[in-house]
């Protein structure tokens, strides 16, 4: 099984995905700052790894551009990434951020 991030222009809405939500509940960050931790830690297991055991495919989320794309919009991409660096992505995180405890 592989993860989905979106990879889209820094500073732009950035659309939902698993791991997003996943880290965002287990941290309690807002979506910008998990959303630019998990590119971060991203680009960091790559440069340990190597980017092709890491990056499986990368695809547009609209396609459609890439034909025709008159108005000059962002093409934005769903990054596919190994399990392998997903874990090292969660333990990134694990080691940089403090869960948030549920108040019960």
């Amino acid at each position: 099984m592989s993860t989905d991030i979106y990879t889209g222009k820094p500073g732009r809405a950035i659309s939902s995905y698993d791991l997003l939500d996943e880290m965002q509940d287990a941290y309690g960050l807002d979506r910008r700052e998990t959303h630019d931790s998990i590119i971060t830690f991203m680009e960091q297991v790559a440069d340990i790894d190597g980017g092709s055991a890491t990056v499986e495919s990368t695809r547009p989320v609209r396609p459609q551009l890439l034909k025709a794309n008159s108005a000059d919009v962002d093409v934005d991409s769903w990054t596919t990434i190994s399990d392998e660096a997903a874990n090292g992505i969660r333990a990134a995180f694990a080691a940089t951020y403090r869960v948030v405890e549920d108040e019960a």
